[in-house]
């Protein structure tokens, strides 16, 4: 198993000590190698237990256990020969590409292609930058001829979930996954028989457990720097990757490059 993407997905269920010892090790994995137990419970201001219970929800017999496969999962660590920003922010977009490509299932990108192909209406909704990218989504698929629209605007969201039909595909956009205008945007459509899929970080939260298919990208706020702000990138990744693999429909790239002749790449 892959156990720093098995901690991320799994993280809205650690309670509050475990979600110390996960974020430290998300964001400093590399350290891990050269620390025992008691050492990372004094990194992460909790004790030698309640590591050795974190250990164990994570599937794991021992610290032992745990450190090994972190060290077998991680790649040599990149370390920048100079002060430039450009080599910083390259290094930190190799990483959320890595990991979000660990992520990836391709059984996953099909089951959507045909949710596509069957919908009458594609609602994509998103809040704050989810909401952009929710926008630069919808404006993908409706060059490949598709009958979407976005909102990210919650009363406008809501309204059209209060009109949902059972042959409408709502396609959310949340990191975290506890947005609560986005929430009950899904209820709402939940109840009225459309399809939703969402794009989120973790397995257990709301958002994930109201859809029928979930794509899970690397969460961010794992990057070990807390000047790297780009909190969609691997939402825009994975939908490069979505993107692309529907590109092989015949139609939807006819679609696009039809758009393209008429207003060009903009």
């Amino acid at each position: 198993m892959n156990i720093l993407m098995t901690m991320q997905k799994e993280y809205m269920e650690f309670s509050k000590q475990e979600r110390k010892i996960a974020d430290y090790i998300l964001r400093f994995s590399h350290q891990i190698k050269n620390m025992n137990i008691a050492e990372l419970a004094e990194k992460t201001g909790t004790s030698n237990a309640s590591i050795t219970r974190f250990v164990k929800k994570v599937g794991c017999k021992n610290y032992m256990d745990m450190k090994i496969l972190i060290i077998a999962q991680n790649e040599p660590e990149e370390v920048a020969q100079t002060d430039s920003i450009a080599d910083e922010v390259f290094l930190y977009y190799q990483n959320v590409i890595k990991n979000t490509q660990r992520l990836i299932d391709i059984n996953k990108i099909e089951q959507f292609s045909e949710l596509l192909k069957k919908a009458k209406r594609i609602i994509l909704i998103g809040a704050s930058n989810s909401g952009v990218t929710a926008e630069i989504f919808g404006i993908r698929l409706m060059r490949m001829g598709l009958p979407v629209t976005s909102y990210c605007d919650p009363l406008w969201m809501q309204m059209q979930a209060s009109i949902a039909m059972p042959d409408d595909l709502y396609i959310a956009i949340s990191n975290s996954g506890v947005t609560l205008p986005i929430i009950e945007t899904l209820e709402r459509a939940k109840e009225r028989g459309a399809t939703i899929v969402s794009i989120t970080s973790y397995s257990e939260n709301p958002v994930a457990k109201l859809s029928d298919l979930i794509f899970h990208v690397y969460n961010t706020r794992f990057v070990d720097n807390e000047k790297f702000a780009n909190s969609q990138f691997s939402n825009v990744y994975l939908i490069d990757v979505i993107t692309t693999y529907l590109m092989n429909n015949e139609h939807f790239r006819d679609s696009t490059f039809a758009t393209r002749e008429a207003i060009g790449d903009l």
